[in-house]
C-alpha cells in the first residue's frame, strides 16, 4: 500500500498469462511405433516366428519323450518281464522234474535229473538277468529277488538231500522231497509270481501310455495354424493383397507337420494297442497256463511218490488242471486271430489226453498197483502221462514264444513309426520361421 498525498493507491501483482509455458507431455516413441502399421507388422512377424518355432520344438520334445518310453520298453521293461516269466517257468519245471526223477529208473532217472539241473540253471540265469535289469529304486522287486535266491538255495539243498537218500534206498527221501516241493509251491513260486505280475504290469502300463495321442503337440500346431490363417486375413485387409507367399508356405509346413504327427501317432498308438492286446495280455494268460501245467505235473508225480498217503496232491492236481482248462478255453475264445491260436488249440487237445492218462493213474492207485501208476506217469508209451504232458508243455512254450515275437514286433513298429519325427519337426519349425519372415519382411519394406 502506497500513500501519494491524500490518495491511497493499492497495487496487486498481476500474472502475465503470456509468460505461462505448458510443459510438453513425455513422448514415448516405442508406443507410437507399436501403434503404427510397421510396428504392428513387426510384432505380428515376431509372434508368428516364435509360435512356429515353438510348435516345432514342442512337437520334437513330445515325440522324443514318447520314443524314450518306447525304447525303455524295448530294451529294459519287456526283457525284464520276460526274465521274470522265464524264472517262474524254470522254477516250476525244476519242481516237476525233481519229483518225476523219483519215479524214473536207470538211465531215465539220470536224464530227468539232468533236466532238473538244467531247469535250476535256467532259473539262476533268469535271476541274474532280472537282478541286472531291476532299477535300484524298485525296492519291492529287489526284495523279492533276494528272497527267491535265499529260498532257492534251501530248496536245492532239500532236493539234493532227497536224491542222496533215494540213491541209498532210504525212505526218508520222500519226506525231503515233499518238504522241497512244499517250499517251492507255497513260498518260492508265489514270490516269483509277484515279481512277474509286477514287471508285466509295468509293460502294460507303458504300452497303455504310449498308445495315447500327443494331445499337447497336436493342439499347439492347430493353434499356430489358426494364428497363421488370421494373420493372412489381417494382411489381406491391410495391404489389399489376396495372397502372402511366405505365410502360405508356413501354413503348408505346419499343416504337413500336423498331418505327419497325427498319422505317425495313429500308427504308433495302433501298434502299441496291438502289442498289448495281441501280445502282452494273452502272453500273460498262456504263461500262467504253463505254470499251472507244471504245478499239476508235480502234484501228479508226488501223489504217486506218496503212494496215496497224502490226498492233498490229488486235490491240487484236480484244482490246477481245472483252472488250466478254463484258462486255455478263455485264451482260445479271446484269441482275436493272433498267431498263437494253433498252439493254444493243440494245448487244449493234449490237455484232454493228459487228463485221460491221469485217470488211468488214479485207477492204478486205487487198486494199489503203484508200479503201473509210475509206468503210466513216466513211461515212454505215447499214451503215457509223460508224453501227453511233454506235448502240452511244448505247445504252451511255442505259444509263449510266438506271442512274445508278436509283442516285440509291434513295439518295434511303434518306435519306427515316429523315429524321423523328432528331427523332422525341428526342421519344419525352422523352415516355417524363415517362411514367416519372408512373408512379413517385404510388407515392412513398403513403409521405409
Amino acid at each position: 500500500m502506497f500513500h501519494r498525498g491524500d490518495r491511497v493507491v493499492t497495487e496487486s501483482p498481476l500474472l502475465d498469462e503470456g509468460l505461462l509455458v505448458e510443459p510438453e507431455a513425455g513422448r514415448r516413441p516405442w508406443m507410437e511405433f507399436l501403434a503404427s502399421t510397421p510396428g504392428r507388422l513387426s510384432v505380428l512377424g515376431i509372434a508368428l516366428v516364435a509360435a512356429v518355432l515353438a510348435a516345432g520344438v514342442i512337437t520334437s520334445a513330445a515325440v522324443a519323450a514318447r520314443q524314450q518310453r518306447v525304447e525303455t520298453l524295448r530294451i529294459h521293461t519287456e526283457p525284464l518281464a520276460n526274465a521274470a516269466q522265464n524264472l517262474y517257468s524254470a522254477l516250476s519245471i525244476a519242481d516237476a522234474d525233481a519229483t518225476t526223477s523219483f519215479l524214473s529208473s536207470g538211465s531215465d532217472t539220470t536224464a530227468v535229473r539232468q533236466q532238473y539241473t538244467q531247469a535250476i540253471g535256467e532259473a539262476s540265469t533268469a535271476l541274474v538277468t532280472a537282478a541286472n535289469g531291476v532299477s535300484s529304486q524298485d525296492t519291492e522287486s529287489l526284495s523279492l529277488l533276494s528272497d527267491i535266491v535265499r529260498n532257492l538255495t534251501e530248496y536245492s539243498n532239500l532236493v539234493a538231500t532227497a536224491q542222496a537218500n533215494d540213491r541209498g534206498g532210504n525212505p526218508v527221501a520222500v519226506a525231503y522231497l515233499s518238504d522241497a516241493s512244499t517250499l517251492m509251491q507255497d513260498t518260492i513260486l508265489p514270490m516269483a509270481e509277484r515279481l512277474y505280475v509286477h514287471q508285466s504290469q509295468a509293460v502294460t502300463d507303458t504300452q497303455t501310455h504310449i498308445a495315447q495321442l500327443p494331445a499337447t503337440a497336436l493342439t499347439v500346431i492347430a493353434v499356430v495354424l489358426l494364428a497363421l490363417t488370421l494373420a493372412q486375413l489381417y494382411l489381406r485387409r491391410k495391404n489389399k493383397r489376396r495372397f502372402n507367399p511366405g505365410l502360405a508356405a508356413a501354413t503348408v509346413l505346419m499343416t504337413g507337420l500336423l498331418v505327419w504327427l497325427a498319422a505317425a501317432s495313429v500308427v504308433s498308438s495302433t501298434a502299441s494297442d496291438r502289442a498289448r492286446l495281441d501280445g502282452t495280455e494273452p502272453l500273460d494268460g498262456v504263461a500262467r497256463a504253463r505254470i499251472l501245467a507244471q504245478q499239476a505235473r508235480a502234484d501228479e508225480t508226488l501223489a504217486i511218490v506218496q503212494r496215496g498217503s497224502d490226498t492233498r496232491f490229488a486235490v491240487d492236481y484236480a484244482r490246477r488242471t481245472e483252472a488250466l482248462t478254463k484258462e486255455l478255453g478263455r485264451q482260445l475264445a479271446d484269441s482275436h486271430g493272433h498267431a498263437a491260436t494253433d498252439q493254444i488249440g493243440n494245448a487244449v487237445t493234449t490237455l484232454d489226453g493228459w487228463r485221460a492218462a491221469h485217470q488211468d493213474i488214479d485207477a492204478a492207485l486205487e487198486r494199489g498197483d503203484y508200479p503201473a501208476a509210475a509206468a503210466i506217469a513216466v513211461g515212454s508209451d505215447p499214451a503215457a502221462s509223460m508224453a501227453w504232458f511233454a506235448a502240452l508243455d511244448q505247445s504252451l512254450r511255442g505259444a509263449i514264444d510266438r506271442l512274445r515275437d508278436d509283442e516285440v514286433d509291434a513295439v518295434t513298429d511303434a518306435y519306427r513309426s515316429m523315429s524321423m519325427l523328432t528331427a523332422g519337426s525341428i526342421v519344419f519349425g525352422v523352415l516355417g520361421g524363415f517362411a514367416v519372415g519372408g512373408g512379413i519382411w517385404p510388407r515392412l519394406n513398403e513403409y521405409h
